[in-house]
């Protein structure tokens, strides 16, 4: 298969694992560790000391939200590998591995919205955010400097392995916060896409070929 081939395959595969397994692991992050949309009962409440949290139905706004911002991702990360070859592989690599960190910063952004987006109906003095999602953040900005790192590179081979780090530092994130596989997902196979199209970028600058001039004495 063609590096652009790949590359349109590794997209494809990210987001169709983002949306069919992702989602249940987001859901399950926004509601029962976020507890987005959820109320604290109290004193005198049926169940107090726990959650009451809107059903199912009330999270697909959520869920379209997300995976309809990393839809429009996707298709702009579809554009650059489409693109035909007038366009520098080395070009299309870099703007690839930039990308792959959109998803990222949705994630982090629409995970501290759902904690920061409190009514006044919570157990007091609890942070909501820290527990479930500092230490995965902490892997995956890391991830972020390595990929923007391995991006001002300009030898292809430390280049790739870069991303291959970063790549590792994605597999490790969903392990410690499964949640975050919906944006890891897209993130793996924008980065992958990185990866197969640098194929593209010649290895060596050929030298232009010598042509002896015989002068006529």
């Amino acid at each position: 298969m063609s590096p652009r081939g790949s590359a349109i395959l590794s997209l494809s595969v990210g987001f169709v694992v983002s949306v069919f397994v992702g989602s249940g692991f987001l859901l399950s992050l926004v509601r029962d560790e976020l507890h987005f949309q959820c109320s604290f009962l109290r004193m005198g409440s049926d169940d107090p000391g726990s959650f009451y949290c809107a059903d199912g139905i009330s999270y697909i706004g959520v869920e379209v939200g997300t995976f309809g911002v990393y839809g429009v991702i996707l298709l702009v990360a579809l554009g650059i590998a489409s693109a035909g070859r007038t366009t520098a592989g080395m070009l299309q690599s870099r703007l690839m591995a930039g990308i792959s960190i959109l998803p990222i910063a949705m994630f982090s952004w629409s995970t501290w919205y759902a904690t920061s987006a409190r009514s006044s109906d919570q157990a007091p003095g609890v942070n909501y955010w820290v527990q479930p999602l500092l230490p995965v953040t902490v892997v995956l900005v890391t991830t972020v400097a390595v990929i923007l790192a391995a991006g001002l590179i300009s030898r292809p081979g430390v280049r790739t392995a870069g991303f291959r780090v970063a790549m590792a530092l994605f597999v490790a994130a969903v392990f410690i916060q499964p949640g975050s596989l919906s944006a890891v997902a897209v993130a793996l196979g924008i980065l992958a896409a990185a990866m197969f199209l640098e194929r593209r970028v010649p290895k060596k600058i050929e030298s232009p070929p010598v042509t002896s001039v015989k002068k006529n004495l």
